[in-house]
This record gives C-alpha cells, sequence and structure tokens, in this order.
C-alpha cells in the first residue's frame, strides 16, 4: 500500500514540497533494488526470513519517514535509498517464503495470489491515502502510510514469536 501512495502521488508531493524532479526517487530506488535484491536472498536462504523480513521493514519505515519531511532533492534520494533497500529486501523474500510454504502442486497458485495481493495492494494503497491526502497535505499522508510498517512488524514479529522452533530460524 505505501508503494502505492508513492507512485500515486509522488509528483504532486513534489510539487507542494517544491521539487523540481521526483523521477529521482525512482531511480535511486531501483539502483537500491538491484542491489540489495542478490544480497537479501542469500541472506534469506542461509540465515532465514527473520533476517530479511525485519530490517527490510525498518529502512522501507525510516524511508518513508524520511520522504514525508523531504523538502529537496537530497532528501528524496536518501528516502528513497532507504526505501529501495527495504522493498527490496522484502519484496523478493515474501515471495520466496510464500512459494518455500506451499506444496509443490500449488505454488503456481501461490504466486499468483502473491502478485495479486501486491497488486490490490498498490490500488487499495492509491484509494486509502488519497483522501488522507486530500484533507491533510502529502507529507502528512507518507507518514500515515509509514504506520503501515508500523502494523506490519506488529503482525510480523506476533507470528514470529508464536511460531519459533529455533531461535531466528525458517
Amino acid at each position: 500500500m505505501t508503494y502505492g501512495g508513492i507512485v500515486s502521488f509522488i509528483t504532486l508531493f513534489g510539487k507542494e514540497q517544491g521539487i523540481a524532479n521526483v523521477g529521482w526517487f525512482f531511480s535511486v530506488n531501483a539502483i537500491m533494488l538491484f542491489l540489495v535484491r542478490p544480497i537479501s536472498g542469500k541472506i534469506f536462504d542461509t540465515r532465514g526470513h527473520v533476517w530479511v523480513l525485519l530490517p527490510g521493514a525498518l529502512f522501507s519505515l525510516v524511508g518513508m519517514i524520511l520522504l514525508s519531511y523531504t523538502t529537496g532533492t537530497g532528501g528524496l534520494m536518501a528516502a528513497a535509498a532507504f526505501y529501495g533497500v527495504g522493498f527490496g529486501a522484502i519484496q523478493p523474500s515474501l515471495q520466496a517464503w510464500i512459494i518455500q510454504r506451499a506444496a509443490p502442486e500449488r505454488r503456481g497458485a501461490a504466486n499468483a495470489t502473491f502478485f495479486s495481493a501486491f497488486d490490490l495492494g498498490i490500488g487499495l494503497g492509491a484509494l486509502i491515502l488519497g483522501p488522507i491526502a486530500a484533507a491533510t497535505n502529502y507529507a502528512m499522508m507518507y507518514r500515515v502510510s509509514s504506520l503501515m510498517f508500523v502494523v506490519y512488524l506488529i503482525v510480523y514479529i506476533s507470528y514470529v514469536v508464536r511460531t519459533r522452533k529455533k531461535p531466528l530460524q525458517t
């Protein structure tokens, strides 16, 4: 949902903040995605999901908060770097974890469900965050959307605590 808020409203946020070229967000974000995915994949494979999904959420949370306070290109690029590292770790790791947990004959369905949920989240993010921006401003909307990572962390940590058999393993 946070990504839906970014792709839908970052241009308007840039106008609100006086940032001339918000395209830098997507450039830096893409570079960080490209750099972090091989690293996070190896960590996921060797150490388990906790070692990727928790830091990824924290990086994404920091990225969203930085974005919400950004007033210039440098801050925008820093926000993009944090968000890119976090999102680059979370998205493929969640996908791998879901496929790993599915029965072999259900892996295609699991993958399709994952991407359908991802697309739904982008659309819902725009629908839910748009009225928040209209009632406040885009900076506040990004602050509110950062709370989605807080919810993610609460749900995920609760799951890990309830199901952990070995410390910090899959």
